[in-house]
């Protein structure tokens, strides 16, 4: 799988660190990081609607398997602030997390986008509802999810 990144025009300077670590962490899976450029957000506010965003990106249909990351805070109706979310083969990450977080929380949307559910064990694959829960989770995978991508029994695309 090649993973597509993208950023907006604020956020170009994480790009080659998270590409390091999307490709050490799930490298031996046979995902590459391909550096996609910059990539225009349609919408206006202080904080972006995550759904209507992904809705969006789904739509132009010619980027899957896309992390999107974005200069603004990201929402989800009904839910609030969200770190990072995933639908249909494209995430977004909030680019204005601390770069350990930042870092972690790009693992866990990419482990979405190649099929992972969320996960009770030690991993970065662990919902974080805020920050600090991200920051204490590791930035690696657990044995059962690594076992899941290696048998193929992870579904691709799946949504968080």
């Amino acid at each position: 799988m090649i993973l597509h990144l993208f950023h907006d025009r604020r956020s170009l300077a994480d790009v080659a660190a998270l590409k390091v670590a999307i490709e050490e962490c799930f490298g031996a899976y046979g995902l590459k990081v391909q550096e996609s450029g910059y990539l225009y957000v349609p919408l206006a506010g202080q904080k972006l609607n995550a759904a209507k965003l992904l809705k969006h990106l789904a739509r132009t249909g010619d980027q899957k398997d896309a992390l999107w990351l974005v200069d603004r805070e990201l929402f989800y109706p009904e839910i609030g602030q969200v770190l990072g979310c995933s639908a249909k083969g494209v995430a977004l990450l909030y680019a204005g997390l601390e770069p350990e977080v930042l870092a972690k929380e790009a693992l866990h949307e990419v482990g979405h986008l190649m099929g992972l559910e969320h996960c009770q064990n030690y991993c970065v694959m662990h919902l974080s509802t805020n920050a600090k829960k991200a920051k204490e989770k590791p930035a690696r995978l657990c044995m059962g999810c690594s076992d899941r991508l290696l048998s193929g029994q992870a579904g691709r695309g799946s949504e968080k």
